[in-house]
């Protein structure tokens, strides 16, 4: 496929794709959305380290639970892409702050995350566990995400604003000079 032949019919068109993702990604903390991708996949081997039995009594015998170089790449992308959206959700609800980022982050669990997973795992014909203990996963990945990424935000890392200066102490205030006092004359 000749990619410039493309990217000339997409221009014809008004669709200069570069330029549309440069715009669409320019408001994203990249330095947030790398350690928020960081914290997300140790949350998620401390979670399977501890529930990682239990989850491969429930997914059954078979190939399903085996690790593949397949399976950690799709997984990788996926959470990729979810956490650039949950900082691209953040910023346009302006959220700010850890306190934001837990928001956003239990919003798109609560609205979206879990009940494709209850579908999914319906259709399928999956143990409750196993629906639970993912559920619970996708949950504390997207916390620690949005704490990570509100928390990085509101410090200035990554971003072009300022630190937030401390205020600084206002010195007491003195009182007025009392009006002298009259006397009687």
């Amino acid at each position: 496929m000749d990619f410039t032949a493309l990217e000339a019919k997409f221009k014809a068109m008004g669709l200069d794709i570069p330029a549309r993702l440069a715009e669409w990604t320019s408001h994203i903390n990249s330095t947030a959305v790398l350690a928020a991708l960081i914290g997300g996949w140790v949350v998620g081997w401390i979670w399977y380290a501890l529930v990682g039995n239990i989850w491969k009594d429930s997914v059954g015998t078979g190939k399903v639970g085996e690790f593949t170089p397949r399976r950690q790449i799709f997984g990788g992308i996926a959470q990729v892409v979810m956490t650039i959206m949950l900082g691209s959700f953040m910023v346009r609800l302006n959220y700010d702050g850890w306190g934001g980022g837990i928001h956003t982050a239990w919003l798109l669990w609560i609205g979206f995350v879990m009940p494709t997973i209850l579908v999914n795992y319906a259709n399928l014909g999956k143990r409750l566990g196993l629906t639970l203990i993912d559920g619970v996963h996708w949950l504390l990945v997207l916390t620690t995400m949005g704490i990570i990424i509100g928390g990085l935000n509101d410090l200035g890392i990554g971003t072009n604003k300022a630190l937030k200066p401390a205020a600084a102490a206002q010195p007491a205030a003195t009182p007025a000079p009392a009006a002298p006092a009259k006397t009687g004359g």
